[in-house]
C-alpha cells in the first residue's frame, strides 16, 4: 500500500479508526477528531505529492492554527503513520524529529460546591427526558466519568453497593464509588426507561430519545443545556472538590483513570489557586 494512492488512503484510514474506536476504545469525539486531521493530511499529500508531515504542520502554523491544535494533528498524523508503517509495512517520511510545541497550562474551569449543587437541584425531573438528564449528570459528578465511559455504561455496570464499572481508555476496567443521589436518580430513571427503551440498545443504561444509545454529542448538548459548561468541566470540578476534601492525589489518580500521575497534578495547582482567592477574601489584610 502507498499513502500517495487514494484508493490505499481509504482503507487505511478505515481500517485504522475502526481500531482505534473498537479495541482502543477511544471516543467519538476523538475519532472524529483523528479523522478530520488525517483526511487534511491526505488533501495535501494529493495536492502536493509529498507525504512530508513538518512541511504540513508548517503550513498549518502559518495559517493562525493554534498550538493546542497543531499538536492534537501533530500527535493524530504521527500515530497513523507509525500504525502504517509497523502494521502495513508502509513506508513513511522521517518523524522523529517532529516534537509537541510548547503550550501555556490553562488551569481547568471548576464549578463551586454550592454553585454545582444549585444547579443539580434546580434539574426538573417532571418528564422522562428531564429524569434521564438529571441520572447523568449526577453520575458524571459523582464518579468523574468521561463522556465515553458514560455512554458506553451498561444497565448490569451498577451495583447495589453503591458503585459502577467503567470501561476507560485502552479498555482498562475500573470500580468506581457512587453518591447516594446518584444512585437515587439512577433507579428513578430505571423506572421511566422502559418508556423509550428498544430490544437494539436494551443493554445500554442511558439511551437518546428514539431509543438507541445516547451518543457523546447528546450527553454534551444536555450538559450545556442543564449546566451551562461542558462535561469535562464536571470531570475538572470533580477532582478538585476531592483534593479540596483532603483525598490524596494517588486517589484521584485512580478514579479518573490516569495512568500518568502528572495528568493529575493539575488539579493541585487549581486547588492552591483557589486556596489562595478564600485567602484573599477571608483575612483581614488580604
Amino acid at each position: 500500500m502507498k499513502l500517495t494512492n487514494k484508493s490505499d488512503q481509504i482503507i487505511l484510514l478505515t481500517e485504522y479508526l475502526d481500531i482505534i474506536q473498537n479495541l482502543k476504545n477511544y471516543s467519538e469525539h476523538t475519532v472524529l477528531a483523528y479523522k478530520t486531521d488525517i483526511n487534511q493530511y491526505f488533501k495535501y499529500i494529493n495536492s502536493n505529492n509529498v507525504i512530508e508531515v513538518e512541511k504540513f504542520i508548517q503550513i498549518l502554523a502559518r495559517n493562525n492554527y493554534s498550538k493546542s491544535t497543531l499538536n492534537r494533528k501533530i500527535a493524530s498524523i504521527t500515530t497513523f503513520l507509525n500504525w502504517c508503517s509497523s502494521t502495513k509495512e508502509v513506508l513513511i517520511p522521517e518523524i522523529t524529529n517532529l516534537v509537541a510545541l510548547k503550550t501555556e497550562k490553562k488551569l481547568p474551569n471548576v464549578m463551586t460546591s454550592n454553585y454545582i449543587n444549585t444547579l443539580l437541584n434546580n434539574i426538573p425531573i417532571s418528564s422522562t427526558k428531564e429524569i434521564r438528564d438529571r441520572a447523568i449528570i449526577e453520575l458524571l459528578y459523582s464518579s468523574g466519568l468521561r463522556v465515553s465511559e458514560l455512554t458506553n455504561l451498561k444497565l448490569t455496570d451498577v451495583k447495589n453497593n453503591y458503585s459502577i464499572r467503567v470501561l476507560g481508555k485502552g479498555s482498562k476496567t475500573r470500580i468506581l464509588p457512587i453518591t447516594k443521589q446518584a444512585y437515587k436518580y439512577y433507579n428513578l430513571w430505571l423506572e421511566n426507561r422502559a418508556k423509550i427503551s428498544t430490544s437494539k440498545s436494551s443493554n445500554y443504561l442511558f439511551l437518546g430519545i428514539q431509543g438507541n444509545k445516547i451518543s457523546d454529542r447528546e450527553v454534551r448538548r444536555i450538559v450545556k443545556l442543564r449546566l451551562g459548561t461542558f462535561p469535562h468541566s464536571i470531570r475538572h470540578t470533580f477532582a478538585t472538590h476531592l483534593l479540596d476534601g483532603g483525598a490524596d492525589l494517588r486517589v484521584v489518580q485512580e478514579l479518573l483513570g490516569h495512568t500518568d500521575p502528572s495528568t493529575t497534578q493539575i488539579y493541585t495547582h487549581v486547588s492552591k489557586k483557589q486556596l489562595k482567592e478564600k485567602y484573599k477574601r477571608t483575612h483581614p489584610r488580604g
